[in-house]
């Protein structure tokens, strides 16, 4: 099924062809037999081929302007990121375009036809003002899908996280948008439910991990065996390209009964961190073994002393202390 805005050209351009050909047979339909001179239709067809050029070119111009302007910022994907941002906008301009250019034309068409359409603009305006108590939720809609277009607060094939909704973006229209979870289900978001929208898929992801070991774990040691994974991982034909700053020991980050908390951080491309996290995470276990490193473990310690505890009924009770 072709789309409204490819079925409005066919359609002008289907009505010109016959126009013109009904105006070679029969006459009198584009000029005046006697005067020659353009009629009435032909001047809504004028202005409705006009207004079409018109749109078609305030539409390249808002291409090549987000072209230009995306190049100049720096992205982590150069080639990608205009076309996506153009791929969303450029549908709500131009179903705006569309639908302001076939009101005027109709206007124009009935005012060539010899139909007052000042009572009309002025009974519009009266219903228009009734129309927009009734649907302020749709105008609300309306022109916050606009401003969160025109401040490219996400595009399409991004992953969103908007409230406890998050997906990708798989459609944008003029009065919401529509997102696929991972898991397949799709949810439509009207506009103007939309408080905050968080981007996962902008520029650069950090991720953090943390793991512990004991207590009397050789931090220096530790350190080494990140650096050597982190070695691992750039040096990597598919990860490598992927990582933006190497792997990063920082410490240790908490301490414990059980064990000593240490974290490492890396920066990768959006939507690469799941599968480099997992690949840190082996790498760490890999390492960790080859090197004498041990995971700490939650133990429970029984101390069966010569001094216990009398309960209420006299009955002997084991001292118990957890410990790393």
């Amino acid at each position: 099924m072709a789309k409204p805005s490819t079925l409005y050209w066919w359609l002008v351009g289907l009505g010109s062809i016959i126009l013109v050909v009904a105006e070679v047979v029969f006459g009198g339909i584009l000029l005046h037999s006697e005067t020659k001179q353009i009629t009435s239709t032909t001047r809504v067809l004028l202005f409705l081929l006009s207004g079409s050029l018109l749109s078609l070119a305030m539409l390249a111009a808002l291409r090549h302007y987000l072209l230009s302007s995306n190049a100049r910022q720096e992205t982590t994907d150069p080639e990608h990121a205009p076309s996506s941002r153009g791929l969303s906008v450029i549908p709500l301009v131009r179903a705006i375009l569309i639908t302001f250019t076939v009101i005027i034309a109709i206007l124009v068409a009935l005012a060539e036809l010899g139909v007052k359409i000042a009572p009309m603009l002025a009974g519009a305006g009266i219903v228009g003002i009734v129309l927009g108590m009734g649907a302020q939720s749709l105008l609300k809609d309306i022109l916050a899908g606009i401003f969160f277009v025109i401040d490219d607060a996400f595009r399409l094939g991004e992953y969103v996280e908007i409230g406890e909704t998050r997906g990708t973006v798989e459609k944008i229209s003029l009065r919401s948008m529509q997102i696929r979870h991972h898991r397949g289900a799709l949810q439509t978001l009207p506009y103007g439910t939309i408080q905050s929208v968080k981007n996962l898929s902008r520029d650069w992801v950090i991720s953090k991990l943390e793991f512990q070991v004991p207590h009397d774990t050789d931090i220096l040691k530790v350190k080494k065996v990140i650096k050597a994974l982190s070695r691992q991982i750039e040096e990597d034909e598919y990860f490598g390209p992927q990582m933006l700053s190497p792997v990063k020991f920082q410490g240790i980050y908490g301490v414990d009964l059980y064990g000593l908390t240490v974290r490492v951080k890396f920066t990768t491309l959006p939507g690469e961190q799941f599968l480099i996290r997992r690949e840190v995470y082996r790498l760490v276990q890999q390492g960790f073994a080859n090197n004498g490193i041990e995971f700490a473990e939650r133990t429970v310690k029984v101390d069966r002393s010569d001094d216990v505890i009398a309960t209420a009924d006299d009955t002997e009770a084991p001292r118990v202390s957890a410990s790393g």
